[in-house]
């Protein structure tokens, strides 16, 4: 603290607000399960356990397999043999189920495909704890039971919300277009989620949900490249590949539904590729709005990303200072994001604006009410999906 005791001018700054917008992070996922999907037991359906990389796991598996403590072991040395082979005995048994235990057998492929830091909960929990969770951006399926994922996805994949979901596309085969058809209407119309098929397989293992390695798929493509950067043409690692192979004909239906605009994302293998992720389609690809997913996800981004901003200015003075303030913290936000090339727009103008001011955004009734309110547009960049090549030939005359 200033002495002022000696006569002068004397300067203080006061604290004012100062507003600062930060990206968060993009692809924080939760699992989903249920007792079909995860044999094993080893997490509770009723919590919410955080997973920060495969080592958890490989640790929660370990832990499950009760063993006598260091205190039993000193005192009960002619014991030690027999709680051994116990141990063994149930370590072994794990193994036996984790092939068919969808939820490791997603964990693992998540990983695998770059992913990091997660939950696991059980399907029927996720409506009540995902909300109080703020770092969950994604909800993956991973093989949980259809309807109970579907009714969470429902209530929490909404506008204001910034979830998305990812959900398994049919365990079984479609080779026509009914049975793409067929296979839409199990879904509902969102364009807050999509569907990806098909189901995965290795060497030793027969089904594994394919949204989970897609899961980890969006974590590494945001990282590497940023959130609007399309989650596809993509190879996916850790020795998987799709179960069924898929004709031209069922990916054209599957990406371009005959009727309504839920598509499905195809996993497809070239030749002389692995298996690559063909497609980036919402469930309300009719719409040219949200038809693809990273366009979608990136306004999840930014209204997330604003909105924990702006958290700062309530109960600031509700006048001009103030939406200055906000103005110019939105405005720098965005430019950073145009300048990555997320946003379409040779320049700042023509990629996005901020409005805010009484008789812009605002009457004077909403000042009396208390309500500040901010409008903010986007011109997002869209994947490009179809590349068309015009060939000519040019005939010389003889």
């Amino acid at each position: 603290m200033t002495d002022h005791t000696v006569p002068g001018v004397y300067i203080e700054e006061s604290s004012g607000l100062s507003l600062s917008i930060i990206s968060g992070a993009t692809a924080i996922p939760v699992f989903a399960f249920d007792k079909n999907s995860h044999k094993s037991g080893i997490f509770k359906a009723e919590e919410v356990v955080e997973i920060g990389s495969w080592l958890d796991v490989t640790q929660a598996i370990s832990a499950s397999i009760v063993s006598p403590t260091p205190e039993e072991r000193k005192h009960d040395e002619a014991k030690q043999k027999e709680w051994q082979k116990e141990w063994q005995d149930k370590l072994q048994e794990l193994l036996k189920i984790m092939p068919t235990d969808l939820l490791y057998q997603s964990l693992k492929t998540y990983f695998d495909n770059g992913g990091g830091r997660c939950y696991l909960t059980g399907v029927e929990q996720l409506e009540k704890l995902v909300p109080s969770l703020d770092d969950i951006t994604l909800m993956v399926q991973a093989g949980s039971s259809l309807d109970n994922f579907k009714s969470a996805v429902a209530k929490l994949c909404k506008p204001g919300a910034t979830y998305f979901a990812l959900y398994d596309g049919p365990q079984t085969e479609m080779s026509g277009t009914k049975e793409v058809s067929d296979a839409t209407k199990n879904y509902d119309t969102n364009p807050y989620a999509a569907v990806y098929y098909p189901w995965l397989k290795t060497d030793q293992v027969t089904d594994i949900p394919p949204s989970a390695a897609v899961a980890g798929v969006y974590c590494a493509v945001d990282r590497q490249r940023g959130v609007w950067k399309a989650p596809a043409n993509v190879e996916l690692k850790g020795g998987v590949t799709p179960k069924y192979k898929i004709s031209d004909m069922v990916n054209g239906e599957c990406n371009v539904p005959t009727e309504g605009g839920k598509s499905i994302n195809v996993i497809r293998e070239f030749r002389g590729t692995g298996p690559l992720i063909w497609g980036a389609r919402t469930l309300e690809s009719n719409k040219d709005t949200w038809r693809y997913v990273p366009v979608r996800r990136l306004f999840n981004a930014a209204e997330k990303d604003i909105r924990h901003a702006m958290s700062i200015a309530l109960f600031e003075p509700n006048s001009h200072p103030t939406w200055e303030r906000t103005r110019s913290a939105i405005d720098i936000y965005l430019y950073g994001l145009w300048q990555q090339g997320a946003l379409l727009g040779s320049t700042p103008e023509e990629a996005y604006f901020v409005q805010i001011g009484k008789g812009v955004t605002m009457t004077e009734t909403d000042i009396k009410q208390g309500k500040m309110i901010v409008r903010v547009g986007l011109a997002a960049v869209r994947p490009a999906e179809f590349i068309i090549l015009q060939l000519t030939q040019d005939v010389v005359p003889a």
